[in-house]
């Protein structure tokens, strides 16, 4: 999935640039590849040319934790998989969206809303429920104030699981 040049609001996480302020806890075997125009426009996965302004793009990576904008469960999924089958669109870090699928032992707590990591195997895309550590980290990534931050992270600790 491809996406428009994230506001000033919202950094992308350049994985190659140690100073992109990436969580310490994401290794490079574990980023989502991507590219990257000139012109700023990031794909998710890797184009060989912009879409915007034809262009050639650069190789990027982008941290793989992202939270749920929408989803669908398949009872009757296409040939080769089971049922049932989780499908999520998923805003990652710095506003691209990504399409990937669930695992299908692990439907518990799927809603918009809920934050998750984007694993990988052989360029098979699925997500699965942050853990508390991991959104710690994420949070503390995050520019702001010291008092804020844990504030967030209490709330992420506290919050009822659905």
């Amino acid at each position: 999935m491809e996406a428009p040049v994230p506001s000033s609001e919202t950094e992308l996480v350049n994985l190659q640039d140690p100073a992109a302020g990436a969580p310490e806890d994401v290794r490079e075997d574990e980023a989502i590849p991507a590219s990257r125009c000139g012109c700023g426009y990031v794909a998710a996965p890797p184009a060989p040319f912009c879409p915007r302004c034809a262009g050639a793009m650069a190789s990027w990576r982008l941290a793989p934790f992202g939270t749920v904008l929408s989803y669908t469960v398949l009872h009757s999924p296409p040939s080769g998989f089971s049922a049932p089958l989780s499908i999520a669109l998923v805003e990652l870090q710095g506003g691209v969206k990504f399409i990937c699928h669930g695992h299908p032992d692990d439907r518990r707590g799927l809603r918009v809303g809920r934050q998750v990591r984007i694993e990988h195997d052989n360029d098979i895309y699925h997500f699965a429920p942050m853990t508390l550590t991991e959104r710690a980290r994420l949070i503390w990534s995050r520019r702001g104030e010291t008092g804020q931050k844990l504030r967030s992270i209490l709330r992420t600790a506290f919050r009822r699981r659905s």
